[in-house]
């Protein structure tokens, strides 16, 4: 049974994360965090300066009060039992944010941007250990592999999906989803069937590592 849950935001919602305690927070457009208890209870709220939207956000596993956002091209550290203040922040990135993700060792984050830029941010000594660009649209999705904490696989509005080795700073594969879709297009179709590019929006890593999924605009993944 569906409950929806109400008496927190005024704006279009754009992402959500819950934490391993159950604990839910959500960002939405102007800025606007909200934080949840499993059963709907409104616990929290900020709104941050600038007002640039709260594209991503991201518990950390090992410390479920602590919380990353994304907003614009900074990302923030709260408390999720006290939202009113940041607890650190960075910037880092030179364009809007799109997707946060933590290594399993939580001492790197990955933030992928409007720029086609991913940010590997070092959360022990607080500054960027790596830069990596290949992608040539906006990287619109990053995710580090379970069990591979130096590994990440990132996807973006180039069609492509890329697997990186941070040892190496550089792609160890790449695929572009729009030669697969005109292999795909050989086959019979529809007269007048249209069908979207393959922008690449989102990628998800299955706890084994070694597999992953990734949407695309086409409706294929």
């Amino acid at each position: 049974m569906a409950v929806k849950w109400t008496g927190g935001h005024s704006s279009p919602i754009l992402c959500l994360n819950a934490s391993q305690e159950g604990l839910v927070a959500s960002g939405a457009e102007g800025g606007d965090l909200m934080a949840w208890g499993e059963d709907g209870t409104p616990l929290g709220h900020t709104r941050f300066q600038g007002a640039d939207d709260v594209t991503s956000i991201l518990f950390s596993p090992s410390c479920p009060t602590k919380l990353y956002a994304s907003h614009g091209e900074t990302i923030s550290l709260l408390d999720v039992r006290s939202l009113k203040g940041s607890l650190d922040h960075f910037h880092v990135n030179e364009e809007e944010i799109n997707c946060l993700s933590l290594n399993e060792t939580e001492n790197l984050l990955a933030s992928a941007d409007d720029s086609g830029a991913i940010k590997i941010l070092d959360l022990e000594n607080k500054k960027v250990s790596r830069s990596l660009k290949r992608h040539s649209n906006i990287c619109s999705s990053v995710a580090f592999r379970p069990q591979r904490p130096q590994s990440l696989v990132s996807c973006g509005l180039d069609m492509q999906v890329m697997l990186w080795n941070l040892q190496k700073a550089r792609p160890v594969w790449i695929t572009n989803l729009q030669e697969d879709e005109a292999e795909e297009l050989e086959s019979p179709q529809s007269p007048g069937q249209l069908l979207n590019p393959a922008l690449a929006h989102s990628v998800s890593v299955a706890s084994c590592g070694n597999i992953f999924s990734c949407g695309a605009e086409d409706g294929t993944q």
